[in-house]
């Protein structure tokens, strides 16, 4: 159920900001408590950047990572919104290549960071947009 709710939080949040794009899938990992500050600051150096370079570049709609505060075991998360499956993982190939030749030993660290992983994709339906104003 927790899981379900996390989903839920982030297609509220990413969704309404990318309205043209179809596809949220949501990349979940069970990491070592310990190196979440590792983790994080290869999302920060390397991961993030490089998936922006793909969003300007119109191959993503957005990108994003969560980190565990509070809840159950699934403690990294990265979400990516695409236009479609297709283009999600045309894009998410490119990600993982360039990130790999700029960061070659990343992935085994990361790797041995991370025990468990799994990936679901959805397909994005009905959302709220911005408030309404006020007398409007």
């Amino acid at each position: 159920m927790k899981r379900i709710a996390l989903i839920a939080i982030l297609v509220c949040l990413v969704v309404p900001t990318v309205a043209e794009a179809q596809t949220l899938v949501v990349s979940q990992n069970k990491c070592q408590l310990d190196k979440l500050g590792d983790i994080r600051a290869f999302a920060d150096s390397a991961w993030i950047p490089i998936a922006q370079e793909l969003v300007n570049e119109g191959r993503f709609a957005a990108v994003g990572s969560a980190f565990h505060a509070w809840g159950d075991e699934w403690n990294v998360i990265y979400w990516y919104v695409a236009e479609d499956i297709p283009a999600f993982v045309s894009a998410f190939s490119e990600l993982f290549s360039r990130a790999e030749e700029r960061h070659p030993s990343s992935f085994d660290q990361f790797a041995g960071w991370c025990f468990e992983h799994k990936d679901s994709m959805y397909s994005v339906g009905p959302q709220t947009g911005p408030p309404t104003p006020p007398g409007q």
